[in-house]
């Protein structure tokens, strides 16, 4: 990817973020970028396409950092840790306002953040309960399955109010780990 049309990208969804999809036009992109409009058109043929590529973009190095946390991670608590910092990090960029219309307005690209979640984030959740469970630093009586569920549908709440995340994050690890996990957090 050329090196102008990330540095578009970046500020695009900072300036999506902060105004909305729908309200950000190519105009108010192309000024914070410090670019012709019609330069904006020699990367993206649309604002459509910016935001498709700006999501293609997320979805491959969030993909790449869950596949890189377990090898870094000194255990499944850090795991854990490591990829809810990142995630909150990332949603910070994920606003109800840009969820919702990603819902209702941009639904090809809010299926390819709902397979991603699917078949990318929830199994990293098992895993990282696998993990704990083998570390004996996770409660042994946890149902994997229904834990991961009960974080889909934390998630789920969150999307619609991000200043929680944090604070889920802190009660989901510390109603799985055990009292030899506990000194991890």
């Amino acid at each position: 990817m050329k090196k102008e049309m990330i540095r578009i990208m970046t500020i695009a969804s900072r300036v999506l973020a902060t105004h909305g999809l729908q309200a950000t036009t190519i105009d108010t992109i192309s000024s914070h970028c410090q670019i012709k409009k019609r330069e904006f058109y020699t990367y993206f043929e649309s604002k459509e396409a910016l935001i498709r590529d700006i999501l293609a973009e997320w979805i491959s190095k969030s993909g790449k950092h869950l596949r890189m946390i377990p090898s870094f991670s000194f255990n499944a608590v850090i795991e854990l840790q490591t990829y809810f910092t990142f995630i909150e990090d990332t949603l910070a960029m994920l606003t109800p306002t840009v969820i919702a219309e990603l819902q209702n307005d941009y639904t090809e690209q809010w299926l390819r953040l709902s397979y991603f979640r699917d078949s990318e984030i929830f199994p990293f959740v098992v895993r990282n309960i696998e993990r704990g469970l083998s570390e004996n630093i996770y409660k042994p009586d946890i149902d994997k399955f229904l834990l991961t569920r009960l974080y889909y549908y934390q998630v789920q709440a969150v999307y619609h109010d991000n200043s929680l995340l944090h604070e889920m994050h802190r009660i989901f690890i510390h109603g799985i780990v055990n009292s030899k996990g506990l000194h991890f957090t």
